[in-house]
């Protein structure tokens, strides 16, 4: 077939590819063996034709596969493996069991036991937890993402002995990239390049969900046939994804002797709702590496990712209390002008930075302003009216790559790729928005081989091959920008939100009668979240200034509380951001329950929230975080997915600033994370 594809006949390529039915391979790797156990009849259904050579080891009756037919469960698995199995509540929950020479894993899937073998050798010595709290420690120390990621990979290098380390991070169309790696000899580095998606298809990409490790310790060896023993002939195969036996593709397998690999292991990295990335580890020999080591690189893995997002959330962080800043900024300059137009010219710079656009147009009342690189009127003119007609109700739009988003909108030859449009919803007959431009760029990407498409001939039919060549491929990227975060959509939500009250607000300073409206509405403004309707940061810096200062003169006690929602993230990605900000809402309202007259409670930032508590000590400050603590957690929930919060306690210990005893309760909030989430820290 040849190698240049109608794009018809490449699609329907990958559809076949990610259909491969890799989780049914009906063989094993032959690093151990395997039995399938009727649940219902306790007989042996299937097992592996190397079965006598692993279970001849404990039970010397054991010759050959014919009295691994002719055996009973009892004569070939340990006693309290098979009650466990019996007792098994959940399937593809692995139970783990180990003898002086043997290690068992098992698990329950429609009506078997499946249980796979290894051979295993008694260890006394506390090297492993050894190990992984040394891990824990250095990963514990970095601060940054490059520093994390690059630790990772020496960490998994030295406790597995691979020539190759990656991190390898998928993109949203799940092209990989490798973003930290450490090699030796033989092997040449791989940082920077490049992998089409197609090498990690979908359904191998869903295996990671169920096992988060694959291994292989050699990819030359023959795989091990699952021989029927008592089982229906025309019965369908038996789903092997838990485990970690299941044989491998033959065209991953030649994917990786075509890359040079003799053995690998993959660690999915996980963020709080899908596949991230991947360790993944090369060997040019073949290299087994025991069952420890594997929950030992699970658990260092682990540890590492929810490092890694606890960065990216402090980072976030950081960046919502700069973007509370230039909201304050935008009311605090709303009264010496006159009108919303002159208050975008004054903060459009600041905004340009905040965002990283390269320039800014804010359509109202009819009017235009626009700052910095943007495209012409009439076809921001033209832009506006396609956005009005199609996203007029959503919070926002965005794009990395307007010209394939909006084909006829702009030119052919356009600088502008990068658009986020906020709707202001507005009484106004004429649409007003506020957008934000970035200029195209030009990227060459260095690819791991050129990722052309060839078709093979397998036995479930014709599929995309593996690719033969992995020498540097370059390839230049043209009409796309850096893509939005998700922190700039919402902040940039929350400024044009701003922008149009301090709008409404203008206009109603211009009508005397409505003069007295106007100043409640910016004093509402000032003081309270237009969510919760709880006092916003602003307000709630006054108060804790207001209380070191009568602390400190009067020698009074108080704390505060600081606290936000656990994995808010993952619910506003699975739920919708609609759902988000009324779970807000019900946590705000079963915390003020909590409170006392005296009490002070304000939004501090996103889902992170601040309660001042006078002449109150430590003893009561933990009592009360419990109480607000088991608030939320037993909110009646309709329709909503359940919420826990994590607390951070500070008592006042003679501060000069508040925010001393803040940066100690945000502390003691992350160790309440650390320590598993749903708790309250001092």
């Amino acid at each position: 077939m040849s190698e240049i594809m109608a794009s018809d006949e490449l699609r329907n390529l990958i559809a076949a590819c990610e259909d491969e039915p890799i989780h049914i391979p009906q063989a094993i790797q032959p690093f151990g063996a395997m039995l399938i156990v009727d649940k219902h009849t306790q007989q042996i259904a299937y097992a592996s034709a190397n079965s006598a050579e692993y279970f001849s080891i404990a039970n010397t009756e054991i010759r050959d596969f014919s009295d691994i037919q002719q055996a009973s469960i009892e004569n070939l698995l340990p006693t309290h493996l098979i009650t466990a199995l019996e007792s098994a509540a959940r399937e593809n929950d692995p139970i783990w069991i180990e003898n002086d020479t043997l290690s068992f894993l098992g698990w329950l899937h429609d009506d078997y036991w499946i249980i796979e073998v290894e051979r295993y050798q008694l260890q006394t010595s506390n090297w492993f937890e050894i190990q992984f709290q040394r891990a824990f420690k250095k990963l514990r120390s970095c601060t940054t993402h490059h520093d994390l990621i690059n630790t990772l990979t020496r960490l998994i290098q030295e406790i597995s002995g691979y020539d190759r380390v990656m991190i390898y991070q998928f993109d949203p169309e799940w092209n990989g990239k490798v973003i930290a790696e450490s090699v030796r000899l033989p092997f040449t580095s791989m940082n920077n390049h490049h992998f089409p998606a197609s090498d990690i298809p979908a359904q191998a990409r869903a295996m990671y969900s169920i096992n988060p490790i694959r291994v292989i310790p050699d990819v030359n060896a023959d795989p091990e046939p699952l021989h029927i023993i008592n089982a229906p002939k025309n019965t369908d195969p038996v789903n092997l994804s838990t485990g970690l036996l299941r044989a491998v593709s033959p065209l991953h397998m030649q994917y990786l002797r075509n890359f040079g690999v003799s053995a690998s292991t993959s660690i999915g990295i996980f963020n709080e709702d899908q596949l991230w990335g991947l360790v993944a580890c090369h060997h040019s020999k073949p290299l087994a590496i025991d069952r420890r080591i594997r929950r030992l690189l699970v658990r260092t893995v682990e540890f590492a990712a929810e490092r890694l997002w606890l960065i990216h959330s402090r980072n976030v962080e950081r960046y919502m209390v700069t973007v509370q800043n230039a909201r304050e900024q935008l009311s605090a300059s709303a009264d010496n002008k006159h009108s919303s137009h002159e208050l975008v010219s004054e903060h459009a710079e600041s905004w340009c930075k905040l965002f990283r656009s390269d320039g800014i147009s804010y359509l109202h009342n009819g009017d235009m302003t626009t700052y910095g690189e943007t495209p012409d009127e009439s076809v921001i003119s033209a832009m506006v009216q396609w956005l009005d007609k199609n996203h007029r109700t959503s919070l926002f739009w965005h794009s990395h790559m307007l010209i394939e988003d909006l084909p006829g909108i702009l030119p052919d030859d356009s600088r502008f790729a990068g658009l986020l449009a906020v709707p202001l919803k507005s009484d106004e007959p004429s649409p007003s928005y506020l957008l934000l431009f970035r200029l195209g760029q030009n990227e060459v990407r260095t690819w791991a081989g050129k990722p052309e498409k060839h078709a093979v001939e397998t036995s479930t039919g014709t599929m995309l091959g593996p690719r033969k060549s992995f020498e540097i491929w370059r390839d230049e990227i043209s009409g796309k920008s850096r893509p939005w975060r998700t922190a700039q959509l919402y902040a940039a939500r929350d400024i044009a939100r701003d922008l149009l009250i301090v709008a409404d607000s203008m206009q109603l300073n211009l009508l005397n009668e409505q003069l007295a409206d106007a100043n409640k509405n910016l004093e509402k403004l000032a003081s309270f979240d237009d969510l919760t309707g709880i006092f916003n940061r602003r307000r709630m810096e006054e108060r804790l200034e207001s209380e070191v200062k009568a602390a400190q003169r009067y020698n009074k006690r108080f704390g505060i509380l600081l606290f936000d929602l656990d994995k808010f993230k993952s619910i506003n990605d699975t739920y919708g951001h609609n759902i988000g900000d009324q779970i807000l809402e019900q946590v705000c309202a079963a915390v003020t329950g909590t409170l006392r007259d005296t009490d002070k409670f304000g939004r501090w930032g996103g889902e992170e929230f601040l309660i001042i508590a006078p002449e109150t000590g430590m003893p009561e400050l933990m009592l009360f975080a419990e109480r607000v603590r088991a608030a939320v957690e037993n909110m009646k929930h309709e329709n909503l997915p359940e919420v826990t919060i994590s607390i951070g306690v500070a008592e006042f210990k003679g501060d000069k600033r508040w925010d001393d005893m803040i940066d100690r309760a945000d502390k003691a909030m992350y160790r309440a994370k650390e320590n598993g989430r749903n708790q309250a820290c001092a």
